[in-house]
């Protein structure tokens, strides 16, 4: 076993005379006076109960089966827990490995071995679901987690590389910012605006660190001295995009940190993205999608999070934006409607509204714009019917009308 019998989780930084862990709680100063009003930013953190104490044996092991194939990964998880099984013990038995289903190539091993001794060499850190700092939803009945819920359906990494500044503190409120790659101007500008106003308030803002309004939420966040969390699709020593290196250093230098499931120099694969966008919903607790082509990525974050009976708001106007809103997301246009938004249906991590209450946000039914307008309702119809061919209108489940033409 590659490790050499040192306990602690690894890339750990020494101890600095007791120091206090830092927290991912901002300054206010500056924030828009709407954001501040609201009590629900300022929900104390929730601290974990264990001490998130492996050997490094027990950790490379984990490691080396998040490389390899496991069939029966719920029941694995939970035999660790009750103490029944390690995973050093169950690598060691090949009846153990029959029992889980549970192979590991010798490409595998090297990569694990590889991978170890480059992530204790650098001090990056190799997170569990056993671990003190781990945020991401367990697997139901498995590894409990004070304030965070089990989501069914979701399967968490058996491994997260970290890089920068974790604390076994978890945040009270994770906001997940995502939209297109080539987003307008006008949608980088309110996606940094409202995550420096949030991050702020307190909020850690989480994205996937892609061009376009991903970056724009993490500068957001860093310019009000905010936590962010980037999820990367490639390996942590490999970032992705190449272009955001400069972006990355700085979430690492401050509070923030980069997050990968992937080896680490795994090279940018579509499989990892999408693992990565269920990996941003599972954490959030409410997603926002500022502007979105109908193919874009974000979407899969959006629609994780539907699944999940999450908050999510969706900025309307683009293909992508539209189709959500359609399928269950809240609509908002500013940063106090993103406010609003936030606490009408995200203050308590609650979730998307089911099918015979959406119709109920945002919108107007014809009758509602004839009475507004004074026009007769063939009138309405005849307008909104034009609204729908120009791209002006929406129709939304149920009957209501949303105005999508951008603000001046």
């Amino acid at each position: 076993m590659e490790p050499s019998g040192k306990t602690g989780e690894i890339g750990s930084p020494p101890a600095t005379g007791g120091a206090s862990p830092r927290k991912c709680m901002m300054k206010r100063s500056g924030v828009n006076e709407k954001v501040r009003a609201n009590g629900f930013f300022r929900q104390p953190a929730l601290v974990r109960a264990d001490n998130g104490s492996m050997t490094d044996q027990e950790r490379f092991a984990r490691l080396l089966l998040h490389y390899g194939n496991m069939k029966d990964r719920r029941g694995f998880a939970r035999d660790c827990l009750s103490g029944v099984i390690t995973a050093c013990r169950v690598l060691d038995d090949p009846v153990l490995c029959a029992h889980y289903g549970i192979a590991v190539s010798s490409v595998a091993r090297e990569r694990a071995h590889n991978d170890w001794r480059t992530a204790r060499s650098l001090g990056l850190k190799v997170l569990t679901p056993a671990d003190a700092a781990w945020f991401l939803p367990p697997i139901p009945g498995v590894h409990p987690i004070p304030g965070v819920q089990p989501i069914p359906g979701f399967r968490p990494p058996g491994v997260l590389f970290v890089r920068g500044r974790l604390d076994e503190v978890l945040p009270p409120k994770i906001l997940c910012i995502v939209g297109s790659r080539a987003a307008s101007r006008w949608a980088t500008d309110l996606a940094r605006e409202c995550a420096s106003s949030l991050a702020a308030a307190g909020w850690v803002i989480v994205s996937g660190g892609a061009l376009g309004v991903d970056g724009a939420a993490h500068e957001g966040a860093l310019e009000a001295s905010g936590c962010t969390w980037v999820f990367l699709g490639s390996g942590l020593l490999a970032p992705y995009p190449a272009r955001h290196a400069g972006l990355f250093a700085r979430v690492v230098s401050g509070d923030g940190c980069l997050f990968s499931a992937n080896h680490l120099y795994g090279k940018p694969d579509k499989a990892f993205f999408v693992q990565r966008n269920a990996y941003m919903a599972a954490c959030a607790s409410a997603v926002v999608v500022v502007e979105a082509s109908s193919v874009s990525g974000s979407l899969h974050t959006a629609r994780f999070a539907l699944r999940w009976k999450k908050a999510v708001l969706a900025q309307p106007g683009s293909a992508g934006c539209n189709r959500i809103l359609l399928e269950g997301a809240r609509p908002f246009r500013d940063l106090d409607e993103l406010v609003d938004g936030l606490a009408r249906g995200g203050a308590d991590g609650g979730g998307t509204l089911d099918e015979n209450k959406i119709p109920m946000q945002g919108g107007l039914f014809p009758e509602e714009i004839a009475a507004r307008t004074g026009n007769t309702l063939t009138e309405v119809f005849q307008q909104l019917q034009i609204g729908e061919l120009n791209g002006e209108v929406l129709r939304l489940p149920g009957g209501r009308y949303l105005n999508l033409r951008y603000p001046e």
